[in-house]
């Protein structure tokens, strides 16, 4: 019966491409299909981006009404960082919200042995050197409706790639001295690499895409499919499936059932405009690896580097 109904949203999905409606009507690199970024939130302004870039690893709080929280640009939830010499309230985290260059979600975090790097997707970075992120979140203790958010620039763009379908990553470099949390909130993972054809396997994405009931930093699940991002842009390194993909979800680490990381989102379709459920196209975790080399290691949730040199799960 799942794949039935894979196959009849599939059919669906194909048969609208022509009435396609998205947020970015943008098209990367001529793949035919959509990404999932937002534009910055209209209450990022030049003044309040200034403050920011200036406050360093401080950061500046800020009170956000209910309607600018739900505003169409990713914010969600930043889980503190906990470890044997305390608790940060303020963090970098896997699964963390983007606010510039634009609004998207970052995914794993990654090592090359000496510094940490967070991913996201390529086209996610463009535009712009420094990343501002979301690093703390707390409901307001004056104004119950209003969240309090403290947003920071938590490091530089070290590499990326734009080029369409499975060929879309990129690496931001986080700067010395930020807390790091390695699991994603809201799921249980990564709890490894799965570097083989994910075809048939639920998946889920934890991305800050907010729409209709849609709650934003909630995991969306979907199942793999067989690739049809070779209609859009021929691409062995793509992958696709069908499920939940909003604007703002960009950059998201998809994941099994399992936990283990499975590549990023960073492409989207909808059934007739309604992105509820559509089909969604990323870049595999073993293609990322391709892309960044075999000096860096995805940090799973637990602490351990893994990456593809062992095998379809790692090592």
């Amino acid at each position: 019966m799942r794949k039935l109904l894979a196959g009849a949203l599939l059919a669906a999905a194909l048969a609208s491409i022509g009435g396609v409606s998205t947020a970015n009507a943008d098209e990367t690199t001529g793949s035919g299909a959509p990404t999932l970024d937002q534009a910055r939130p209209s209450w990022y302004t030049p003044a309040l981006e200034a403050k920011v870039l200036a406050a360093g690893r401080a950061g500046v709080e800020v009170e956000l009404t209910p309607q600018q929280a739900i505003e169409l640009n990713c914010l969600g939830t930043s889980p503190p960082a906990a470890s044997t010499s305390g608790v940060a309230v303020a963090a970098v985290s896997a699964g963390g919200c983007m606010i510039a260059p634009h609004g998207c979600t970052m995914n794993f975090i990654f090592t090359d042995g000496a510094s940490k790097y967070i991913g996201t997707a390529g086209h996610c970075v463009q535009g712009g050197k420094t990343v501002v992120m979301q690093v703390a979140s707390r409901v307001s203790p004056v104004e119950e409706s209003s969240v309090l958010v403290t947003l920071a620039a938590i490091g530089t763009v070290s590499r990326s790639w734009n080029a369409g379908i499975g060929k879309d990553f990129a690496l931001v470099k986080i700067s010395a001295g930020w807390p790091v949390v390695s699991g994603v909130g809201g799921a249980l993972g990564p709890t490894g690499v799965f570097c083989g054809d994910p075809l048939g396997q639920p998946v889920l994405h934890y991305g800050h895409g907010y729409i209709f009931f849609v709650e934003q930093g909630y995991p969306k699940v979907g199942e793999v499919i067989p690739d049809v991002s070779l209609i859009f842009k021929p691409s062995a390194e793509g992958f696709n499936w069908v499920g939940y993909g909003l604007p703002g979800d960009s950059g998201s680490g998809v994941m099994n059932a399992a936990g283990l990381a499975v590549g990023d989102l960073t492409h989207g379709l909808a059934v007739a405009g309604i992105p509820v459920p559509g089909l969604n196209f990323g870049t595999t975790i073993q293609a990322i690896f391709n892309l960044i080399g075999p000096n860096y290691s995805l940090i799973t949730v637990d602490g351990r580097s893994v990456n593809c040199a062992g095998g379809p799960i790692g090592a």
